[in-house]
C-alpha cells in the first residue's frame, strides 16, 4: 500500500508533502515529495499515528458490562471511525459475580480479535478499589479497599489482560502499589481523596499515571492540596485528560497544558455505551444515566457519569483550546506518550519505519477521513 500527497506528522518533524510505503502491515519507507506509484491520495490532508485511548468504557450500545464477545467485537470495529487504532477497555465497579461473567467473555475476546478492528490492549480496571468520597459514577456498596487477593482473582479470570488499575493510594499502605508494579500493571491514582503530602509515598514506589485529571480526586487548594495539585507539580506524572469541553473548563485546560506540556498528557474519552447513540436514558453498570448531546449525567444526582464524546472530537477541542498547538505536539498526547507508558512504543504510536502501519488521515478540520490498522483500511468516510 502507498499513501501519497500527505502531510506526514512524525515525532519530531512534519513532512509537508510526502508519501509512505506499507508492506505486510509494517511501514517500509517514509519519503519526501511526490511519487507516480498508485496508492491512496491523501490530498494534502494530515497523516498521523493512530490514536490510542487508554480509558474508554464503550460506545455504540456496547461497554465492558455488555459482557459478550459479540459486543466487544462490535465496539472494536466501530470505534475505528474515531481514529482509534488501539484502546484499553475500561470497566466500572461490578459485583464479583458479574466480574466473573464479564472477564470470562473478555478473555475469550482478547484471544480472538478480528482484523480490520481496533486492537484492544487489555482492561483498565476502574474500581472497586476507590474512595467512597470520590466515587463518581460507581456503586457505593460495591467498593472495597485495595485488596491483592481480589485483584489476583480478576487477573486470573482475565488471563493476565489487566493493563491499568485505577485505585485510591491513600486506602492502602503501599503493598497494593508494589503488587501492581511487580505484575507489570500500570498503577493509576484516581477516584481518591488523598492529600498532596501522602502522594509522595506511592510516587516513590513508582506511580506515574493519573486517571482523568481533576475529575474524581482531591483538587487544588491553598489549604488542602490534593492529587490534582501533585499531578500538576510533578514533572514525571502522565495525566489522562478528558478534553471534551465538558469535563474540564477551557481555561483550566490551558493551565494544565502550560504546566505539564505535551509530553505528560494523554487524551482520553472515558466514553460510555451511549456514545454515538441518540439522547435518552441509559445505564452505566447498574446506575441510571441521562445522555444529552455529549454530556452524560447520573439521573439521580446530575453528576457527570463517563462521557459521550468521540476521540476525534476531543482532539479538535484540544487543538482549538491551546493556542498555536502544533500537530507534532498533538500526536504526543494522542499516541506517543501513552504508547510509551503502555510499553508498546517499539511497535506502534508513531510513524516510523518498521512500526505497524496504524494510521489516520485527518482533513484540515481534524475530522477522520480514513483509519488504517496494520496496513488495512478499517474505516473510510
Amino acid at each position: 500500500m502507498i499513501i501519497k500527497n500527505a502531510k506526514i506528522v512524525l515525532e519530531n518533524e512534519i513532512i509537508e508533502k510526502g508519501w509512505i510505503e506499507i508492506e505486510n502491515e509494517i511501514i517500509k519507507s517514509i519519503n519526501n515529495g511526490e511519487t507516480d506509484l498508485d496508492g491512496i491520495n491523501a490530498n494534502l490532508n494530515w497523516l498521523v499515528p493512530g490514536f490510542i485511548d487508554c480509558h474508554v468504557h464503550g460506545g455504540y450500545g456496547v461497554d465492558f458490562e455488555t459482557g459478550t464477545i459479540e459486543g466487544y467485537k462490535k465496539f472494536a470495529k466501530l470505534v475505528a471511525q474515531e481514529g482509534i487504532t488501539s484502546y484499553v477497555q475500561g470497566s466500572v465497579t461490578n459485583s464479583k459475580k458479574n466480574n466473573h461473567k464479564y472477564f470470562t467473555e473478555f478473555k475469550k475476546f482478547m484471544k480472538d480479535q478480528e482484523k480490520l478492528s481496533s486492537k484492544c490492549l487489555g482492561c483498565h480496571l476502574e474500581g472497586p478499589f476507590i474512595s467512597p468520597e470520590k466515587k463518581g459514577a460507581h456503586e457505593l456498596e460495591l467498593l472495597e479497599l485495595p485488596n491483592i487477593n481480589s485483584l489476583q482473582e480478576l487477573i486470573e479470570l482475565s488471563d493476565n489482560n489487566i493493563k491499568i488499575v485505577t485505585f485510591a493510594p491513600d486506602l492502602q499502605d503501599g503493598t497494593f502499589t508494589k503488587y501492581l508494579i511487580e505484575n507489570k500493571i500500570i498503577p493509576s491514582a484516581g477516584h481518591t481523596n488523598i492529600s498532596f503530602s501522602d502522594c509522595r509515598k506511592d510516587f516513590n514506589l513508582g506511580v506515574r499515571h493519573i486517571t482523568h485529571l481533576f475529575n474524581g480526586m482531591s483538587g487544588v487548594s491553598q489549604y488542602e492540596p490534593g492529587l490534582a495539585t501533585w499531578a500538576l507539580y510533578n514533572d514525571e506524572i502522565l495525566c489522562e485528560l478528558i478534553t471534551d469541553g465538558i469535563h474540564i473548563h477551557p481555561d483550566t485546560l490551558k493551565l494544565i497544558y502550560k504546566l505539564k506540556g505535551p509530553e505528560k498528557i494523554c487524551i482520553i474519552t472515558d466514553a460510555m455505551n451511549a456514545k454515538g447513540l441518540s439522547d435518552g436514558e441509559y445505564k452505566l453498570g447498574n446506575l441510571e444515566v441521562i445522555k444529552k448531546g455529549m454530556k452524560v449525567s447520573l439521573k439521580e444526582s446530575g453528576l457527570l457519569a463517563g462521557a459521550g464524546a468521540t476521540y476525534d472530537h476531543n482532539i479538535r477541542v484540544m487543538k482549538k483550546t491551546i493556542e498555536n498547538l502544533s500537530m507534532s505536539d498533538l500526536i504526543k498526547m494522542t499516541s506517543i506518550n501513552i504508547a510509551k507508558q503502555l510499553n508498546i512504543f517499539e511497535k506502534t504510536g508513531s510513524i516510523e519505519i518498521n512500526k505497524k502501519a496504524d494510521l489516520v488521515i485527518l482533513n484540515k478540520d481534524l475530522f477522520v477521513e480514513k483509519t488504517i490498522i496494520e496496513g488495512k483500511i478499517s474505516y473510510e468516510k
